[in-house]
């Protein structure tokens, strides 16, 4: 993978980052460095709601709120809809959210980079891989 292609960091990643998971921390860090660090709405939202308390809650907007934003598009969700319908009728079951920040980062030519199989399952994605 090309180093200029931005990755948009899962949800599952920064709960690991913020739990001190150090193979996720070693492979985000480059990534920090480098500018290619993008979340998206949904990926804010999952984060922030993940909170236990009123101090992480502020710890956590803070910090996701470092990294560059790309907002979803209307199209961005349409298109989440249908990927996770066709799914389903096929038997799979994928949560809504990862096939809207999929469609997010199909949109965009960026990678996923997640913890979680889920993105694997979803035609089209870039995942990020070392």
């Amino acid at each position: 993978m090309p180093e200029s292609v931005n990755v948009l960091v899962d949800t599952s990643v920064w709960l690991d980052v913020f739990a001190g998971v150090e193979p996720v921390l070693s492979l985000l860090t480059p990534l920090m460095r480098q500018g290619r660090v993008v979340v998206c709405g949904m990926v804010r939202q999952e984060v922030i709601q993940s909170s236990r308390d009123e101090a992480m809650l502020r710890k956590m907007e803070r910090d996701i709120s470092l990294w560059s934003y790309e907002p979803e598009t209307p199209d961005d969700f349409a298109e989440a809809a249908r990927t996770y319908a066709r799914l389903r009728w096929k038997g799979v079951t994928v949560p809504a959210a990862d096939c809207l920040i999929a469609e997010v980062a199909k949109r965009c030519g960026y990678r996923v980079f997640a913890t979680d199989p889920h993105f694997s399952q979803i035609p089209g994605v870039g995942l990020f891989e070392l």
